[in-house]
This record gives structure tokens, C-alpha cells and sequence, in this order.
């Protein structure tokens, strides 16, 4: 027995004695021949520095290892670690140590290698440049330095992330930074892969590039010069290049420009566009608009308006001198006009002509028209806020969508009326009443009664109201009940204190119309009035008597009220009677002065436009209005039409009728003028004037203002036509919002929609959720100039019997309401609903008309 012991035991050493040794081992068993061999079997390695194993099992499929240093498995702190991976780092202080794989198929086998620590004082690294400014999407190259160690090898990072990403940049192995498309500051490292201890960085501003031409606009004439200064930000490579109508420093029909910037014209006038295009980002650019005159001076702006003694600055491209109306640098009644072409116009609204002479040559001018407006800050004066009908309030503070909610914000107070409050509330922040300056909210009610009252809820009694006689009996089955009396928003002339009031009422002599002229302090009668308003013209309409046409005392007056600045008239419509009628009187005297009936050879043509008002070109003083129809209303006339109306006498200066008038909108009531129209901005060149309306069968057209369309029985002669509303007929019976480049409708049974507006043209942009059934709504905007923007809308669904509920919603996502009055039970319930209602929004306050009370909402105390 103690042989064979022996035995074994001399057979089991020399085993193991043979797997003894470096860099490779093997087995000559009676099966295969297991061995290990290392990629590198001695290197160095700077302290906490990394360097990779790799090793190779051959004579066996099961090809692991296990790793050790200087003997211990997976290394320590002392001698260095080392992953199953193979990558060993290095510790912290120089020596020599063993890296040993053993194979973990048995045999077991080893190979070995030896690693050589270095100090790590002698590893250091530099990043050049070590701050640069680069632009968005631009390139820099970066370079690093590496000493102290044989292995000058980096990483890149940028803000921490290896080889960066599309948020902070990224760059290449080789140190090419590429700027992400945003402006910001990031830091670029590189790291020794000798020592991963060391490293360094350099910072990174990443600005957007600008361009900036000025000026934005000349004018200059044929063959002469004008300078151009192109202004670059972002980037310290502020050199552009220069072109004109898209050709590189243009040509001899465009005009050429230098690389200076100074434009020379061509032989013949026009319109061109001068464009500056940064060379260090050239997908930035900037535009002006340069106008070659043949004729004689341009002066810019050539139209504009301006508020009540404010001033507007005009430019020509010579010297000049200046004149209002004729009167060398003007006056107080017509404006005065400094030598450097800055006007400053009189309190009083009107239309005046700016006029440029050139000091070199007498003989040639150039004009400007300008209109002073009705306009005050933050006051609310006419239907829809101003005479483009737009409905945006962009003075707007305190009410945001951030405080727009049922827990900050609801009902603050209300004021109990005589009668249905079917008109706009007007809102001046600052009336001296009484020797107290007050805020004042204005309404008027079926029962002729015109009431002030304090915005703020100061008193509960009127400061004032006015009963302007004894309103017609009327029990009209679309909501006007039990009284006909005020139904259409009045106008206030701010320059005169003065409020316009259109009041039917019983016992009139001549007509049971008339105008009212109030002092807005007091609710006294001005300039003589009332005047009663009639009229005639000739026809030879079914109504007709001896050849003449005459104003029917039955007629509604449901169209608010427009004060044209441009002549200081008077505009009142009519409708629900056998014809449209527009009558104007003059502002002071009180006189008509001219008479417009839109169907005098048939019927039809009414004037009613869900309350909304004449739309007024302010600088032409031009009207645009839409007519409606009645069931087989004859189809002479402009039954169903967009009319551009004259300053001066209300005559047809051009229309559009849809195609399907006679064949869709007559025979069904379909009528277009159900709706009301709106102006849009005039902010391009490139853009035609527009005005954008519908109707009852939910076409909704975009017309070009100076060339309208006419009537075609195949086809319409407009901008674009879109569909809203989700019935057959009764969609449209309101006026349109604009705001930021979005218009808001609400159709009659659904949601409120939203269109971009962009190059002319409305594409659906979003849409609610809260379908309105009865007439739908007109839309009014808050905001404060492009931002907060709040769409206020009222639903009167339960018309006559339960409240109007108010609704806010995100202008900038209508898919987000952000309240409605009906959220906290009867706390903030308004007064019974009426049909076409629309909210003012002003100072801080929402206030709502209805059939019995006028309802203030704000933000809670």
C-alpha cells in the first residue's frame, strides 16, 4: 500500500511541475493539448493608467480564464485590478507586477506578463484652443498635447459625454468639434488613455448667428445710390455677401451693390430686394426692400395710421423738406412734422397727407397718407376692439393662462340691468365723472337704456345711465324679447368724449330710429342731437313707391356702429328688412351724408352679420361689409356678397359673390352675411390685402381687398376657400379673432378651430373640445402683444332659459381649456344667455353682457 501512495504522489508533482512557467502554457495528456497565451507579456503603464489583455485557449472549447495580480485574483489596490475582461489599471504608485490568466478548462494552465507602473508625475496634457466662440453648426479644430509618457493617445468628451451628441456637439477621435443647433457653453476634455487620470479641457460658446440690414427699406431714384450696413452676431466672422433679387451683387436690371453695401439702381423703376448673407453660417440672411423711383421721391412709410398725438416716423432717401396738407411742417390741427421727417399728430382723428419736397429740385415730391385713428391705451371703443375687427386685445397684464383657472380667477361682481344687453361693453380705463377719474365699463340694453358703470365694481350703483325713449314691443322668436330697442354696440370718439347710440324707439314722428351723440362723463345729448335716420334712393324694387326706395321702419339695426377717422363719419347698417341700407352722418354736425342700398331694383341684401361691424381700411377709409339673403330673394343686387364700399359716398368700388349664390344660398336662407368679416394685417408686400369671412353654409373665403372677385357661375375668383362647421347650414354667425398669426372660429354645433396664417393663405392648425350649439361664438383675444394669448368665448346654448357660460382657452394650444364659469357651481354663474354676445377683455377684467345683468370676471381676492 505504501507503494502505490508513493507512486501516485510522484505522478501528481510532476503534473503540476508541468504546467509551471510564463507567457504560455500546455498539457500533453492523453486528449488535446490545452495552452494560454497572452497578447503582451510585458508592458508600462502610467500610474491608474488602463491597458487591455487579450488571452488565447487553445486545446479545449472551453477557451476562459481567470485573471490575477502578482497573484491575486482580480488584483487589489496595491498591486493594480484587472476585469474579467482583461483590462487592467494601473495603481496609484510606481512598481513591477504580475498579470497571470489561468485557463479554467483542466487541465488548468497559465500564461504570464509583467507591468510595468510608472510615476504619474510624468503624464500631463493640454487642450489648444483653450476657448473659442463658434457659431451653430459650425466646426473647430481642437488639439491636444500629451507628455510624459510614450502613449500620447486621448479620448474625446464633450460635456462629460464621450464623443458628445446632438444636444451639446460632437467631435471626432481626432479633435473636430461640430456645434449642436442651439446657442449655449460646453466643455470639451480630452483624456489621456495613458493616464485616465489626466486630463483637460477647453470651453465652448456656441452662439446663433444674426444678420441685421439696415436700412429695412429706401427708396431711391433711377441711376442713383443708396448705402446698405449689414450687422452680424454670433460669430466673430461678421463678413457677408451681397445680392440683389437673388443675384450675387446683382445686375443692370436689378441693380448692383458692392461689397460695401452700396446699392446702385437700374435704369427703370420697381421693387427689389437687397440681401446680406453671413459667410460664417450662410443659411443665415437678412432682407431689405428698396424702391427705384422714375417719378420723384418715395417717402416711407407711404400709408400708416397713428393714435391721438402720436408720432411716426418718415424717411426719404434725399434730402427734403416737409409739409401736412400743404402747410410747411405743419400745425397743431393737422399735425406738425420736424426737419428729420418725425411727425406728431393732432388729438383729433382724421386723415392728412405728408409731404416730402426735394431741397435739390422743387419740383419733385413724394407723398404719404396718414390717418390719426380712434385709438387710446388699453381701451376697448368699437365692435371686435378696432376697425379691422380683428377682436385681439394685446394691452392685457394681470389675466395670463397661468392664473386663467378656477381656483384664482372667476365671477368678482355684477350689475343688474333693464333689459337684454345685446351690445359689445365698451372700456375706458380713466373718465373724469363727478371730478373722480373712474374706470368705466359702458353697455346698452333693449329698453333704450345706455348705462356707465365702475369697472372695478367700486359702487354698485350706475355712475350714470341714460334712457334714450321707449323701445318698440318685439317678441321675436330668434331671442329679441319683449323689446326692441338698442341692439347693435355703440361707438365712443375718444378725442370728443362722445358716445354714438343707435335706439329704436316708439312715438317718432319721422322715423323710430335715432342717432344719440353722448357726453361719455355724463350722458348728456351732443351737437344737437337726436337726429332721426331716414332715407331714400331710387329703384325700382317690389317695395317701391313713384321710383323710390325707402328705409323701413321695421328693419333691425344689429350691426355695431363704426366711426370711420378717415372722414369722421358715422356708419350704422341695417338688415332684417327688404333690404341692406348703410347710412353715414357726419361726427359733429350730425348730418347724412351719403346713403347705400345694396338691392334697390329687388330684395335681399340684409345687414345683420351676427352684430358684428363694417370693417374700415383705416388709411383709404374704405368699408367691407357682408350682405345676406332671405329665401327666393330675387338675384339682382349684391345679395350674398363681399362689398368694398367708398370712403366718400358708399358706393360699389368692387364685390364677390360665391358661385353656388343662386343656386345654394338664396333658395335655402343659406346667406352669407350671417357672418361678419375682418381685415387682416397688411405686414407684406408680397402678400395681397385680405379680408377673411363665412357664412351660414360654413365656406369660409380669403378675398383679396383690391381685386375682390366678382360673381362667376363656375368657379370663385378668391385667395382660398375652406370648409368649418359640421352642418349643411347655420355654421358661421359670427366674427373671426386674429392674433399672432392664427385665426380663431367657432362655428354653430362645434369646436373652436384654430388656422395658421402664413403667406396669405389658412391651414388647420388645432382644434377644442367644447362643441357650442346655438350660433356658436365670436372669439376675442387677451393677450399682452405676442405672448399670453387667452381665446374668451361666451356659449349661450341655453339662449333664453339658463346662463351664459364664459369659456378661456390657451390661444397658443386650443386643445387646452383653462376654465369655464360653469366649474364652480352657481358661484360664478353669469345672467341668462342671449344670442350673438361678445366679451371684453380689459384692465384685468372679463365682462359679460346677457339678458339681465352685466357679469364682471376677474381674478379672485
Amino acid at each position: 500500500m505504501l507503494k502505490i501512495y508513493v507512486s501516485l504522489l510522484a505522478i501528481i508533482t510532476a503534473m503540476a511541475l508541468v504546467g509551471c512557467g510564463s507567457g504560455s502554457s500546455s498539457s500533453t495528456g492523453g486528449g488535446s493539448k490545452v495552452q494560454v497565451a497572452l497578447n503582451q507579456t510585458s508592458v508600462s503603464v502610467g500610474a491608474n493608467g488602463t491597458t487591455q489583455f487579450t488571452a488565447t485557449v487553445t486545446g479545449t472549447g472551453n477557451t476562459a480564464v481567470t485573471w490575477s495580480v502578482d497573484g491575486v485574483v482580480g488584483g487589489n489596490a496595491t498591486a493594480g485590478t484587472i476585469t474579467a475582461a482583461g483590462m487592467y489599471t494601473a495603481p496609484s504608485q510606481a512598481g513591477t507586477h504580475t498579470v497571470t490568466a489561468t485557463s479554467v478548462a483542466s487541465p488548468t494552465q497559465t500564461a504570464s506578463a509583467q507591468v510595468t507602473v510608472t510615476a504619474s508625475t510624468s503624464v500631463s496634457i493640454s487642450v489648444s484652443p483653450s476657448t473659442v466662440t463658434v457659431s451653430t453648426s459650425a466646426t473647430t479644430q481642437f488639439t491636444a498635447t500629451v507628455t510624459g509618457s510614450s502613449n500620447t493617445a486621448v479620448t474625446w468628451s464633450v460635456d462629460g459625454v464621450s464623443g458628445g451628441n446632438s444636444s451639446v456637439g460632437t467631435i471626432s477621435a481626432s479633435g473636430l468639434y461640430t456645434a449642436p443647433s442651439q446657442a449655449g457653453t460646453h466643455t470639451i476634455t480630452a483624456t489621456s488613455v495613458a493616464d485616465t487620470t489626466k486630463s483637460a479641457t477647453a470651453a465652448v460658446t456656441v452662439n446663433v448667428v444674426t444678420v441685421s440690414v439696415s436700412p429695412t427699406s429706401a427708396t431711391v431714384l433711377v441711376s442713383l445710390s443708396t448705402p446698405f450696413t449689414a450687422t452680424v452676431q454670433g460669430t466673430t466672422n461678421t463678413a457677408v455677401t451681397w445680392s440683389v433679387d437673388s443675384v450675387a451683387g446683382g445686375s443692370s436690371s436689378v441693380g448692383t451693390i458692392n461689397t460695401s453695401g452700396l446699392y446702385t439702381a437700374p435704369s427703370l423703376p420697381g421693387p427689389h430686394t437687397v440681401t446680406a448673407t453671413s459667410v460664417a453660417d450662410t443659411t443665415k440672411s437678412a432682407s431689405a426692400t428698396v424702391i427705384v423711383d422714375a417719378n420723384g421721391l418715395s417717402v416711407s412709410p407711404a400709408t400708416t395710421t397713428v393714435a391721438p398725438s402720436g408720432t411716426q416716423q418718415f424717411s426719404t432717401t434725399v434730402a427734403v423738406t416737409w409739409s401736412v396738407d400743404g402747410v410747411s411742417g405743419g400745425n397743431s390741427s393737422v399735425g406738425t412734422i420736424t426737419s428729420g421727417g418725425k411727425y406728431t399728430a393732432p388729438f383729433a382723428i382724421g386723415a392728412h397727407t405728408i409731404t416730402a419736397t426735394s431741397t435739390a429740385n422743387s419740383s419733385t415730391t413724394g407723398t404719404a397718407s396718414l390717418t390719426v385713428i380712434n385709438s387710446s391705451p388699453r381701451a376697448v371703443l368699437t365692435y371686435h376692439n378696432d376697425d379691422t375687427r380683428q377682436g385681439a386685445y394685446a394691452e392685457e397684464t394681470v389675466l395670463t393662462p397661468a392664473n386663467v383657472k378656477a381656483a384664482t380667477f372667476g365671477k368678482v361682481f355684477s350689475y343688474t340691468v333693464d333689459g337684454q344687453i345685446y351690445t359689445q361693453p365698451l372700456y375706458i380705463p380713466q373718465v373724469n365723472i363727478g371730478g373722480t377719474n373712474h374706470e368705466v365699463v359702458y353697455v346698452a340694453t333693449e329698453q333704450d337704456t345706455v348705462f356707465a358703470f365702475d369697472a372695478k365694481g367700486l359702487q354698485s350703483a350706475p355712475l350714470w345711465s341714460k334712457s334714450l325713449g321707449t323701445p318698440v314691443p318685439k317678441n321675436d322668436v330668434e331671442g329679441v324679447s319683449p323689446v326692441l330697442g338698442i341692439t347693435s354696440t355703440p361707438v365712443i370718439d375718444i378725442t370728443t368724449g362722445t358716445m354714438y347710440v343707435l335706439a329704436e324707439a316708439t312715438g317718432g314722428s319721422v322715423s323710430p330710429f335715432k342717432l344719440h351723440a353722448l357726453d361719455i362723463a355724463t350722458g348728456a345729448e351732443k351737437f344737437g342731437g337726436p337726429v332721426y335716420v331716414t332715407g331714400s334712393v331710387p329703384g325700382t324694387g317690389w317695395d317701391q313707391v313713384n321710383g323710390t326706395i325707402t328705409l323701413e321702419s321695421s328693419c333691425y339695426q344689429r350691426m355695431g356702429l363704426a366711426l370711420n377717422p378717415f372722414n369722421n363719419m358715422i356708419e350704422i347698417a341695417f338688415g332684417h328688412c327688404n333690404h341692406g341700407w348703410v347710412v353715414a352722418y357726419n361726427k359733429t354736425t350730425l348730418q347724412q351724408s351719403a346713403i347705400f342700398n345694396d338691392t334697390p331694383d329687388g330684395a335681399g341684401g340684409g345687414l345683420w352679420a351676427g352684430g358684428g361691424a363694417p370693417a374700415i381700411n383705416d388709411v383709404t377709409g374704405e368699408l367691407y361689409i357682408i350682405t345676406g339673403t332671405d329665401v327666393n330673394d330675387p338675384p339682382s343686387g349684391y345679395n350674398d356678397a363681399f362689398l368694398r364700399l367708398s370712403e366718400n359716398n358708399l358706393s360699389v368700388l368692387d364685390f364677390f359673390q360665391p358661385d353656388d349664390n343662386l343656386s345654394l344660398l338664396i333658395p335655402n336662407d343659406a346667406d352669407l352675411g350671417s357672418g361678419s368679416n375682418i381685415l387682416m394685417p397688411d405686414n407684406s408686400s408680397s402678400t395681397p390685402h385680405e379680408t377673411i369671412g363665412g357664412g351660414k353654409d360654413g365656406n369660409v373665403f380669403v378675398v383679396n381687398r383690391d381685386d375682390m372677385g366678382s360673381f362667376s357661375t363656375t368657379s370663385n375668383n378668391v385667395i382660398q376657400t375652406l370648409q368649418t362647421g359640421t352642418k349643411q347650414f347655420d355654421n358661421i354667425f359670427s366674427t373671426p379673432a386674429y392674433w399672432n398669426g392664427t385665426l380663431y372660429y367657432h362655428s354653430e354645433s362645434d369646436v373652436l378651430h384654430a388656422y395658421s396664417w402664413s403667406a396669405g393663405k389658412l391651414t388647420k392648425l388645432a382644434q377644442g373640445s367644447m362643441v357650442f350649439q346655438v350660433h356658436g361664438a365670436t372669439t376675442s383675444i387677451s393677450a399682452n402683444g405676442d405672448s399670453n394669448g387667452i381665446v374668451w368665448e361666451i356659449d349661450n346654448t341655453s339662449i333664453g332659459t339658463g346662463p351664459a357660460v364664459l369659456h378661456a382657452t390657451d390661444a397658443s394650444n386650443v386643445s387646452n381649456e383653462l376654465y369655464n364659469s360653469s366649474q364652480s357651481g352657481t358661484h360664478d354663474q353669469a345672467g341668462i344667455a342671449l344670442k350673438f354676445t361678445v366679451p371684453t377683455i380689459a384692465g384685468g377684467k372679463v365682462f359679460v353682457p346677457t339678458a339681465n345683468e352685466l357679469d364682471i370676471y376677474g381674478l379672485l381676492p
